[in-house]
């Protein structure tokens, strides 16, 4: 039971999206997105080993997070689309949260339920998923506005933007990292707690517009 809300979190959202988008491409978007993620996971499961001794060190700690768990996934994923098909740029933007939220609904349950250990952690088990969800949607704002500063010649939009989206992709890595050493536990969880709220009220803004987003 306790491995409900991690399975369900990122597919709960995404039903939610497709019903507010009334759009059927946004399905195929999901779709897509999906068989990425049992791709990725079935080559992680047959070609390497998931459950590792953690060394004493924040910056090893924190990169094998970001680079394996959070920020090369999602941008390599994205990439690959973004450069591969031939959508219109208005339709590759609006992709980025159905396509990297699908991903990761099946990539993040596998990562955490292939570590043992990971299951005995609160963490890991709600925590984790909330943080990677509210990474998504705030990266995929922060890409449709950074092409919005491109489209309108924004210099400052653009360098803002880009800012906020790498911001936005290190800190889940860097709270995991935190937790994983005991380093102040009680800012890991009150940041968790102000980055995904806000990442919430910002959903819901964005789901009232029409237009820019699939939602």
């Amino acid at each position: 039971m306790y491995l409900i809300f991690m399975f369900a979190l990122i597919p709960a959202v995404l039903t939610y999206t497709c019903i507010k988008a009334g759009n059927r491409f946004v399905n195929l978007i999901v779709l897509c997105g999906g068989l990425s993620g049992i791709l990725v996971s079935a080559c992680t499961a047959f070609f390497s080993y998931m459950h590792r001794i953690p060394e004493y060190s924040f910056l090893s700690n924190f990169l094998y997070f970001f680079l394996k768990f959070y920020f090369v996934p999602m941008v390599l994923l994205y990439a690959v689309y973004f450069l591969c098909t031939k959508d219109e740029l208005s339709v590759r933007l609006k992709a980025f949260f159905p396509l990297t939220a699908a991903f990761f609904a099946i990539y993040m349950p596998y990562c955490i339920y292939a570590d043992a250990s990971a299951l005995k952690g609160f963490f890991f088990l709600f925590v984790k998923p909330v943080l990677c969800l509210s990474m998504i949607f705030y990266c995929s704002v922060f890409v449709n506005n950074f092409f919005y500063g491109i489209n309108e010649k924004k210099g400052a939009v653009c360098t803002v933007n880009s800012i906020c989206f790498l911001v936005a992709s290190v800190l889940p890595a860097v709270l995991e990292t935190m937790w994983l050493l005991n380093i102040a536990e009680i800012a890991v969880y009150a940041v968790s707690v102000v980055y995904s709220a806000g990442a919430l009220v910002l959903f819901f803004v964005k789901s009232r517009q029409e237009g820019r987003y699939f939602f």
